[in-house]
């Protein structure tokens, strides 16, 4: 398999004879939302807080599909998508949703797997939110597993650490794993994986390689891709991997 990090959670995953965009988010610098913060000066920021590393047009092409963890506006807009690009989602609401932004051919998973040729795509479970108040706030998302190479891919979306990310690494065994892992947090509560998650998914899965993304570029984050390397560094934890946006890592 090889991966590129585009920008935020947006990577470009060659695999199983496919090339796959993972959650596109395509949107110019500074002309999308602005998210709620704890930290005062980063409030009123819009975002994306940065530029892609490359056109659109170059991170589309070759593109087979595109792969969506979930419909939120740091994930998936239709900027620069045309509208018969095939778009896989989680489920028929997400289906809906594409289908309102004009978006033809999408795909929605109706039990927990997928298969395109030898690729097969597995859903697994996520919680966007480290309480209950927040992760209603957020709605459903998924995680997905890759198979279909020698292999596995795990792709955690938008999700704290808690026991279903445990037993997904547990039941699949993954040889690389993709964590979204920002911090983002408001008021009520964390949306996603700080560092002390993902410190406990490397202590889960010692052997894998994990892509530590969705960084940099949203204002409600409380960790910078520099702040995740150095505090890899201070653990000690060789098996994180932070990519430059634009940079391909092959595993």
């Amino acid at each position: 398999m090889r991966i590129q990090q585009i920008r935020n959670a947006t990577l470009k995953i060659e695999y199983a004879d496919h090339t796959i965009l993972l959650d596109p988010w395509l949107q110019d610098k500074g002309t999308g939302f602005s998210a709620a913060t704890v930290k005062p000066e980063m409030a009123g920021i819009k975002n994306p807080m940065n530029d892609l590393p490359m056109s659109p047009q170059e991170v589309l092409n070759g593109v087979d599909f595109c792969l969506v963890t979930h419909i939120h506006p740091d994930h998936f807009t239709e900027d620069y998508l045309p509208k018969d690009t095939h778009i896989v989602v989680q489920n028929d609401e997400d289906e809906r949703e594409a289908r309102q932004m004009g978006f033809r051919n999408v795909t929605a998973f109706r039990g927990d797997a997928i298969a395109f040729g030898i690729l097969t795509i597995i859903r697994v479970p996520a919680i966007h939110g480290d309480n209950p108040v927040v992760a209603e706030m957020m709605g459903k998302v998924s995680g997905y597993i890759l198979t279909g190479e020698d292999k596995t891919l795990y792709i955690a979306g938008d999700t704290v650490y808690y026991d279903g990310v445990s037993e997904t690494i547990d039941k699949h065994h993954p040889d690389v794993i993709a964590l979204n892992c920002c911090e983002a947090t408001f008021a009520a509560g964390r949306l996603i994986m700080n560092f002390a998650d993902v410190e406990s998914v490397c202590n889960k899965s010692p052997d894998s390689i994990v892509i530590a993304t969705h960084l940099d570029s949203v204002n409600h984050a409380l960790l910078t891709s520099d702040d995740i390397r150095a505090l890899a560094r201070k653990k000690g934890l060789k098996q994180i991997k932070v990519l430059t946006n634009g940079e391909w890592m092959e595993a």
